[in-house]
């Protein structure tokens, strides 16, 4: 039997493959292989370092299982009525075990072997379990080695898990860190995991294997990322929180302090991964929104150019002043607020509505709600 967890016991191992197959059994009552052509489980649990919670002497499951749905080409409409299927099946397992269960639209699997790299179809090529359907569906995805992940992987990477810390942060704003503080706890760890990952990416030197990150981290010279001597120590501590996770105590909390800290750290290293990235020594929010403004995409194919442009006018209307914009990915706007959003530092208004596409100057509560729905959207 699979290892899924490496802290857990043989008892608690166990219940985690049974709970896989009670799934497939679901798939199999409720779906057929002449469409669906398999269920691949990725994340922790996936790649055999899944964290075990331990209260007492109890042990549950702590990360979400995080499934990808492998399928053929299907017609629109059969799309539509499987996925509405798997989100009352992810809503039903959810609730049954505690967890996110979490499915994937459908990937056909024709495209599997043109896939873009990415960190996660990186990650999942490399650490994975088919809990049903065809073993060998993955096999036909290109031979990427590590160092293939390129720095643009990086800074997603960092923006979305700056979105954890924002998020963290604004429960504590909101004096709402008691009923909250796992969450905030497992964001701030969450953010030194990905400054970890990061520096390895930028550095050439990731590891899907978070055990195998942890040994690497700790030979990598990451004084360039950051002047913090604690910077070390908090990624370990934090990539261990990954495979035994644990519940805070009220006098262990301290949020303030801790977010402050670790938001202040991420704004050292978002900055030198970015400066890695335009291959420049160093960054300031000018010359890094100077940069950003003009540094083309790396698809930039007619086609793609077209595509975001007409993403851009459904998202922000038409501005003629600033035509640039649209042909970049929209995700580019998230990139040019995060500074304002997370870091807090000091741009107008109007520069940020614009960005966002709201009319006029807007306020920030409206901005922030709006770059939140931006967010979920490119995410």
């Amino acid at each position: 039997m699979k290892q899924y967890a490496p802290y857990g016991s043989a008892k608690f191992n166990k219940y985690i493959h049974d709970t896989l197959n009670n799934i497939a059994k679901r798939f199999d009552e409720m779906f057929s292989r002449e469409e669906l052509i398999a269920l691949v489980l990725g994340g922790g649990y996936g790649r055999s370092e899944g964290g075990v919670l331990k209260i007492d002497t109890q042990e549950k499951l702590y990360n979400d299982l995080d499934f990808f749905v492998i399928g053929k080409e299907l017609p629109g409409w059969k799309s539509a009525q499987i996925s509405r299927q798997l989100m009352n099946l992810h809503y039903e397992l959810s609730d049954q075990l505690g967890i996110e269960v979490d499915f994937s639209d459908i990937k056909a699997v024709s495209n599997l072997a043109k896939a873009p790299i990415s960190l996660m179809w990186y990650d999942l090529k490399c650490g994975h379990e088919v809990i049903w359907g065809n073993k060998h569906v993955l096999q036909n995805m290109p031979r990427w080695e590590a160092s293939d992940l390129g720095v643009n992987e990086a800074v997603k990477l960092l923006l979305n898990r700056g979105m954890g810390l924002y998020f963290a942060r604004s429960y504590i704003l909101q004096h709402a860190e008691a009923e909250n503080s796992d969450f905030i706890n497992r964001n701030i760890h969450k953010a030194y995991q990905a400054i970890a990952e990061a520096i390895l990416i930028t550095e050439e030197n990731y590891h899907w294997s978070v055990m195998e990150r942890m040994k690497r981290i700790e030979n990598t010279n990451i004084a360039r990322y950051s002047a913090n001597p604690q910077l070390a120590s908090l990624m370990q501590e934090a990539m261990e929180f990954k495979l035994r996770p644990h519940i805070l105590k009220a006098d262990e909390a301290d949020f303030a302090d801790r977010i402050s800290e670790a938001i202040a750290i991420f704004e050292e290293v978002y900055y030198a991964v970015w400066a890695a990235y335009f291959g420049v020594p160093k960054l300031d929010l000018k010359s890094y929104h100077n940069l950003l403004s003009s540094y083309k995409d790396m698809n930039n194919s007619v086609m793609s150019l077209a595509k975001n442009f007409a993403l851009n006018l459904r998202d922000c209307g038409l501005n003629p002043v600033n035509l640039n914009e649209y042909i970049k990915y929209p995700r580019y706007r998230l990139f040019y607020a995060l500074p304002w959003l997370l870091f807090d530092q000091q741009m107008s208004l109007e520069s940020i509505s614009r960005m966002l596409g709201l009319p006029g100057v807007t306020d920030r509560s409206s901005l922030e709600q709006r770059y939140v729905a931006l967010w979920q959207r490119y995410n």
